[in-house]
């Protein structure tokens, strides 16, 4: 299985990716406890200890190719936002942890999932895309929509989706146009 080396940087589509480091605690927490950015995710401590602690139990997961954290930067090294990629199985990988900052430019969450599962697919060229989605997170849904995945499960609460890699690069293109000049 290929794996992402731990000094992994990649700039795309005007972003600059990397994966996370500690010192990243303090603006993943400010991320995901905003009450408006993190209505659709799991609740996160506020306690900045706890996702440095969070942070190197991921860096064990990272060094065995299980689990990628990515932040997004701006050109000026700015970070804008976080996504994930987990639950790495034999036939699929999970996308997720999506977040971005209000002030982040227009399109880079867009760019940043577009980027994640190409770093997935790039990682794992046989593998399906899942993700899941609150039902409440009705743009977000539609977002994923357009990719015509597969709804795979479905609670009371939350939506489960399947994409394969042809699906994806039909509809890529779309956001591609919107997004990239």
């Amino acid at each position: 299985m290929k794996t992402l080396p731990s000094n992994f940087e990649l700039d795309r589509y005007g972003l600059h990716v990397r994966l996370v480091r500690e010192e990243d605690a303090e603006f993943i927490v400010r991320l995901r406890t905003d009450s408006k950015l993190g209505h659709y995710i799991h609740s996160t401590s506020s306690d900045v200890s706890k996702q440095v602690e969070w942070l190197r139990a991921y860096k064990e997961r990272e060094l065995r190719g299980e689990d990628y954290y990515f932040v997004f930067e701006t050109p000026k090294d700015q970070p804008v936002g976080v996504m994930r990629i987990y639950d790495i199985s034999n036939d699929a990988f999970t996308i997720g942890s999506w977040v971005f900052d209000k002030t982040s430019p227009k399109g880079a969450a867009i760019l940043a999932d577009l980027i994640v599962k190409e770093i997935g697919w790039e990682l794992f060229p046989e593998k399906v895309c899942l993700w899941d989605n609150m039902k409440g997170n009705t743009n977000v849904i539609r977002f994923g929509l357009s990719f015509h995945p597969v709804l795979i499960r479905e609670t009371d609460t939350q939506l489960f989706f399947s994409c394969t890699k042809e699906n994806f690069e039909k509809a890529k293109q779309l956001y591609l146009r919107m997004y990239t000049k």
